[in-house]
């Protein structure tokens, strides 16, 4: 694939800012207290995501669903999904630029081989979705909390397009600016960092866990900006869902609440963090 010089040092800043922070510490391990990379650790990641944090992964995208298809993962995470999908049928593949993401996606899946998996593994794949050879064909491409951390988003919402079958599905969360969590970022940016970092520096930091001085791309924005990018790059939304509202937002009565109750959802309708897509490809 043909990319420009500009596409490419965009991505070779974008990349090496998310290596910085997440070969370091891995996306989520700071849920867990159990040695990294032990079944401890991976069964407490899982449990607060999809116990309290993100409960309405499964459900919403679908996992049951996936039995037999070609399924594409985009960020792999501790291996959370991909175990989560195998379990479901998928025949999957993974591609992330971290080592360590992809060191303990491959331990999460293998600790969890005895279990009579209904899926297998394709490939696990090291490097940028635009410099890696895919066989393409995918029946779905999933990426929950990655593209709006790629600088070259659009680069790979057209390489995504390439790589899905003709009717195939493209799966994804991405940040909402109408949030309880974007209104908090920016308001203990005002009150506690004085604006001392810059707002994206600040929110990378809350959001990501990366040093300041040293952010991740973060983008945060409306729906309807979303839509239009997927627009122009050749997918039609099928589903949307506005998610990610949890317990502690409601101080006192939060906890006596649901992770993925009524009300936790009604509110994440207003003010969740994640945009959630089902796109088809046009």
């Amino acid at each position: 694939m043909n990319v420009d010089p500009s596409t490419e040092l965009e991505r070779s800043r974008s990349n090496a800012r998310a290596r910085q922070t997440w070969e370091t510490q891995a996306v989520g391990s700071q849920r867990a207290t159990a040695p990294k990379g032990s079944r401890a650790y991976f069964e407490q990641i899982r449990d607060y995501r999809y116990g309290y944090e993100t409960p309405f992964i499964p459900t919403f995208f679908n996992f049951a669903d996936m039995r037999g298809k070609r399924v594409l993962e985009i960020g792999v995470g501790n291996g959370v999904d991909a175990v989560e999908m195998l379990r479901c049928g998928a025949v999957y593949t993974g591609i992330d630029i971290t080592r360590n993401h992809l060191d303990l996606a491959r331990r999460n899946i293998e600790l969890v081989q005895d279990q009579n998996l209904t899926g297998r593994v394709e490939n696990i794949v090291e490097g940028d979705l635009l410099e890696v050879s895919l066989p393409g064909n995918y029946d779905v491409v999933y990426a929950f909390g990655v593209l709006h951390h790629i600088a070259h988003e659009a680069e790979h919402l057209r390489r995504i397009y390439e790589l899905l079958r003709p009717g195939g599905e493209l799966k994804v969360a991405l940040y909402s600016r109408y949030s309880f969590f974007n209104l908090w970022l920016v308001l203990t940016w005002l009150l506690k960092n004085r604006m001392r970092n810059t707002l994206e520096d600040w929110r990378s930091h809350l959001a990501e866990c990366s040093p300041l001085g040293t952010p991740v791309v973060i983008k945060i924005r409306s729906k309807a900006e979303i839509q239009s990018l997927m627009a122009r790059c050749g997918f039609e939304v099928v589903r949307y869902g506005k998610k990610g509202f949890v317990q502690a937002y409601l101080p006192g009565i939060g906890r006596f609440l649901a992770p993925d109750g009524h009300i936790l959802n009604a509110c994440a309708g207003v003010l969740g963090w994640y945009h959630c897509f089902i796109c088809r490809r046009a």
